[in-house]
């Protein structure tokens, strides 16, 4: 092929119409896909979210989707002073401004507390460990009560003013108190004391005479 050839194809109308055609082509398909992702995604258009905090489940979902929210329960709580199946809380605060068909998550009151199984702990380990295993769990700690025995060592649970045992479900919310020694039975001996300490009552005990000794 010779330069002159070259140049001729170079400078054809058909060349050039195939690549005026490519350009619109390609211009047309840029601004089609900008006009469907805007459709797409409600560019420009937001929702507020309304606040639905107290408010009974079955109306704040009603609620939410009549704004163009999805909802969704993900959590529930349990607050004594309040009515079961309210809501306690939302994810996405009150007002804030998000796209249609944002998802909400919803906290709702639960009827009654939640319960738990207590892990065995008496005459099995000491009230730091106790402690320890019982938060682990989600259990809330109230105030040791103090018997007599090995100091800070567990003998047993009351939860409710009532003593409980290993494996029995009690309500999250109320305090384990944990029953521990108080350190009184606990021996103390120095270098003049005896191993055994021997006990008599006054009345049993005979006295005899001692003689007394020549000078």
């Amino acid at each position: 092929m010779t330069f002159s050839e070259f140049f001729r194809k170079l400078t054809s109308r058909y060349l050039w119409g195939h690549l005026l055609a490519m350009v619109v082509t390609a211009v047309v398909g840029l601004v089609g896909l900008y006009y469907f992702l805007d459709f797409y995604t409600n560019h420009g258009e937001a929702v507020a979210v309304p606040d639905v905090r107290g408010q009974q489940c079955d109306v704040a979902i009603r609620k939410l989707e009549a704004a163009g929210l999805r909802v969704e329960v993900s959590d529930t709580g349990y607050m004594p002073t309040k009515t079961g199946g309210i809501i306690l809380d939302q994810h996405l605060r009150p007002g804030t401004l998000v796209k249609a068909n944002r998802l909400v998550r919803l906290t709702v009151n639960a009827s009654s507390a939640k319960t738990l199984a207590l892990p065995d702990l008496a005459d099995n380990c000491s009230l730091r460990e106790a402690r320890m295993r019982l938060q682990a769990l989600g259990f809330r700690i109230g105030a040791p009560k103090r018997i007599t025995g090995d100091r800070d060592w567990v003998y047993g649970m009351e939860v409710g003013g009532k003593e409980r045992h290993a494996g029995e479900r009690v309500p999250i919310n109320l305090p384990v108190i944990l029953v521990v020694g108080d350190g009184a039975s606990e021996e103390e001996f120095n270098g003049n004391d005896s191993l055994d300490y021997l006990y008599f009552n006054e009345d049993s005990v005979i006295y005899e005479e001692v003689p007394e000794l020549p000078e």
